[in-house]
């Protein structure tokens, strides 16, 4: 009666219901839906909708069936859509009541996984004796049981392109049970050194460690295979594709008062501290040039710090403030990690005895950082510990030239040509640059004041006030033509030698 009734509804819908003639294949209906009309040309390609289909009928209304293992794994294996048909009777000879459920992604791994249990185990696995309970209720019912509202669920239920849909089962098919991983593999390794290697392969310090054995196993749905094909007496276990537990940024401050310094750091927490004694436990936080290792339990620690040949001005220079911070004597230093998807945590780091080898170097940095500003650099400015302390003086000059124009300053020039007068104000123009890493900053300034007269035709300038007319900057491998600074100061001669006798050191100052 239900194999009737389900042949009929088809037929009102426009479908052909093709019987199984064979009780072994797990479906009862093959069922072929006509092509739509008025597709579009990119649809034309289309095939048209297929399905399997296993009717089940019942004068029962408890809303559940049993069925083989053996049919079910046919459905849910099967690439082509699947659907159970539950019809009702209540022992009329008419249908009351249709439910559809379709083999979806869900309960396609309930039948995998259950299956793969059985074959796991000791049980007898013949899936044709065994038989798993299948539950519908009202969300599963036809709003009318008919051909039309059946016809409407397959549908809905297949969606616009069946080819598609084929595709995705496929591959839920091949990946379902994996979620957590598709084998697991056991290990030994001998020895605390090789112990305290594991925790450090963990953490992305080591590359390799030794092991004394190891298998892995197939593990699906949570259940390990018996048959262990992967099994080795010696081997080396290595991670180098390691991704950090958390990051986030790491706060290092005198006190919980100050302000800090603030750096983006990466956090890694060993899966193996659990697993060993308190004294082998380590964390590891990574920075862009520091590393601090770290025992949470028992707190004793290790910093390491590593400067690269030519680092951004900002970052050396919050490199060094750091490493200024650590080598306070007898300090003990506040720590604020702040890591995405983690609690905060607060820890206390001694400082070394150390004594900070770079207090001119970071002065340097300082007025470097101070120079870049004011010039309104966009571009990155690299630079090294040995150009800083190359040209430290050089630098130091520079940037009280550009930011101190009240600053006190004098000039000895010496004039060849006859009839410089010494009674009349003068302004002496001058070029001066300054190398700071990767680029090259340069600026004209005007210094003006009275002239005295040192020697035959040496004579000196004092000044309390520097007047920058022209900043310029340009890269290391870059060069600025003579003549464009050459027409920069003839512009600036021509602003001040109506008011002053105008001496242009720019010549003297071009070659040194």
């Amino acid at each position: 009666m239900g194999e009737n009734t389900f042949s009929l509804w088809c037929a009102e819908a426009g479908l052909v219901a093709n019987p199984s003639n064979i009780d072994k294949t797990g479906w009862d209906f093959f069922v072929e839906f006509p092509f739509k009309t008025g597709v579009i040309p990119s649809q034309v390609h289309r095939p048209a909708f297929e399905c399997k289909v296993q009717v089940k009928s019942t004068d029962k209304t408890d809303r559940s069936l049993q069925i083989t293992l053996s049919n079910l794994r046919r459905l849910v294996t099967g690439q082509m859509p699947a659907f159970l048909v539950f019809i009702e009777f209540d022992g009329k000879e008419v249908a009351q009541r249709a439910f559809v459920v379709h083999v979806d992604n869900d309960l396609i791994s309930k039948v995998l996984r259950k299956l793969h249990k059985i074959e796991q185990s000791d049980d007898e696995n013949n899936f044709h004796k065994r038989k798993m309970t299948i539950h519908y209720d009202d969300r599963n019912r036809l709003e009318k049981a008919n051909g039309e509202f059946l016809k409407r669920y397959f549908e809905d239920s297949i969606g616009d392109d069946i080819s598609s849909y084929i595709l995705k089962k496929k591959t839920h098919l091949e990946s379902t049970g994996y979620e957590e991983g598709y084998k697991q593999i056991t290990f030994e390794t001998k020895g605390e050194e090789n112990l305290k290697r594991l925790i450090d392969v963990s953490l992305g310090i080591e590359e390799e460690v030794e092991l004394s054995s190891f298998k892995g196993m197939d593990k699906r749905f949570g259940v390990l295979s018996e048959d262990a094909r992967l099994k080795s007496e010696s081997g080396k276990l290595s991670m180098p594709n390691l991704k950090p537990t958390a990051v986030g940024e790491i706060n290092f401050r005198y006190d919980r008062l100050s302000t800090g310094l603030v750096y983006k750091c990466h956090y890694f927490n060993s899966p193996f501290n659990q697993m060993v004694n308190e004294d082998l436990q380590r964390i590891r936080i990574k920075g862009d040039f520091f590393e601090i290792l770290m025992n949470p339990r028992t707190g004793a620690s290790k910093f390491n710090f590593s400067l690269s040949d030519r680092m951004e001005l900002q970052a050396l220079r919050k490199a060094l403030k750091l490493l200024k911070l650590l080598s306070c004597p007898k300090r003990t230093i506040d720590i604020e990690l702040n890591l995405e998807s983690l609690r905060k945590i607060n820890f206390k780091l001694s400082s070394s005895e150390l004594e900070f080898e770079f207090p001119d170097e970071l002065e340097a940095l300082d007025k470097a950082a101070n120079i870049v500003k004011v010039f309104d650099v966009e571009d990155s400015v690299y630079v090294s510990l040995d150009e800083l302390s190359k040209f430290q003086i050089r630098i130091m000059q520079f940037s009280d030239i550009i930011s101190n124009s009240d600053s006190f300053m004098r000039v000895e020039f010496s004039i060849k040509e006859p009839g410089f007068e010494t009674n009349n104000e003068a302004a002496c123009i001058s070029l001066v640059t300054v190398p700071i890493g990767s680029h090259i900053f340069g600026v004209i300034f005007v210094v003006a004041g009275s002239v005295k007269e040192e020697s035959e035709n040496r004579y000196s300038l004092t000044s309390n006030t520097i007047m920058v007319e022209r900043k310029m900057v340009c890269k290391i491998d870059e060069t600025i033509e003579s003549d464009i600074l050459t027409a920069e100061v003839e512009e600036i001669e021509d602003k001040y030698k109506s008011r002053y006798s105008v001496v242009n050191l720019f010549e003297k100052s071009k070659k040194e």
